[in-house]
């Protein structure tokens, strides 16, 4: 490319102030779902999962984490609404800052185009609005 020096750094791994964080790069790990929280409690194999991700000063974000029993999108994604869950997450986000990332935690509420299923596990979904929603609606 014209204009370009080979020795200019390339903007994806350079600095970044994300407000008050400082990120080493611009690379981040975005939410996958993964389905791997059986009753909906982050398991220990997920230390090691975001844990392998994690590089000083790089940016993780969890997986959707339901903030209620009715905020189900799909099975066995992690839930953050009871003690036991919130004690799970910490050996996780303990060792990803133990390496130097910073880790958000993605809050998650599916809403009432849920999977039915989970419907039928969990309860009824809510959200704003009195108005059916359509069939076949997409989300």
């Amino acid at each position: 490319m014209e204009g370009t020096n080979i020795t200019d750094p390339i903007p994806l791994l350079t600095h970044y102030k994300m407000g008050k964080f400082n990120l080493a790069h611009r690379v981040v790990l975005a939410p996958l779902t993964r389905m791997r929280s059986y009753n909906n409690v982050p398991q220990t194999i997920a230390v090691e999962y975001y844990s392998q991700r994690t590089s000083k000063g790089g940016l993780l974000i969890a997986e959707a984490t339901g903030v209620s029993d009715t905020a189900q999108g799909y099975p066995n994604t992690p839930g953050i609404w009871t003690k036991e869950h919130v004690e799970a997450w910490k050996p996780i986000v303990n060792a990803v800052h133990d390496k130097g990332g910073i880790f958000f935690c993605q809050i998650w509420h599916a809403g009432r185009v849920s999977n039915s299923v989970l419907d039928q596990i969990y309860g009824c979904f809510f959200d704003d609005q009195d108005i059916a929603p359509e069939p076949n609606m997409k989300t």
